[in-house]
C-alpha cells in the first residue's frame, strides 16, 4: 500500500509499512484531543450587512464525548536516529515534516 497524503495539512503523511524505521517501543506520546469548545468558530452573515452577526460553533461529532489522550510510540529513523513519524494502536505511521518527490 501508498501513503496517503493528509487532507489539510499537506506535509503529513500516513503508511501501514514502512522501511528504514523503528518503533521506539519504551517511549509513550500522549495526544490530547482539542475540547470541543475550544474548536474555531464560524460567523455567519447576515443578509446585506458586513460585518458578522453571530458565530456557530463548528459540528461536535457526538461520537467525540470522551476526551481521553491518545497513545503513540515515537518512530526514528534507523540511520540516523531522528524522529520522522509516531505509530498509533491502530497500527498506522503518521509521519509529519515530509517533503514530497512527487506532486
Amino acid at each position: 500500500l501508498s501513503p496517503v497524503r493528509h487532507d489539510t495539512h499537506v506535509n503529513q503523511y500516513r503508511a501501514m509499512f514502512v522501511l528504514n524505521c523503528r518503533i521506539v517501543r519504551d517511549e509513550v506520546l500522549k495526544y490530547a484531543p482539542p475540547k470541543p469548545g475550544k474548536r474555531a468558530r464560524k460567523r455567519k452573515r447576515g443578509k446585506g450587512r458586513g460585518r458578522a452577526e453571530g458565530a456557530a460553533v463548528g459540528d461536535i461529532d457526538a461520537q467525540e464525548g470522551h476526551l481521553e489522550p491518545e497513545s503513540y510510540n515515537p518512530v526514528r529513523c534507523s540511520e540516523c536516529n531522528t524522529e520522522v513519524a509516531v505509530y498509533g494502536k491502530d497500527e498506522v505511521f503518521h509521519f509529519f515534516h515530509v517533503l514530497s518527490s512527487a506532486p
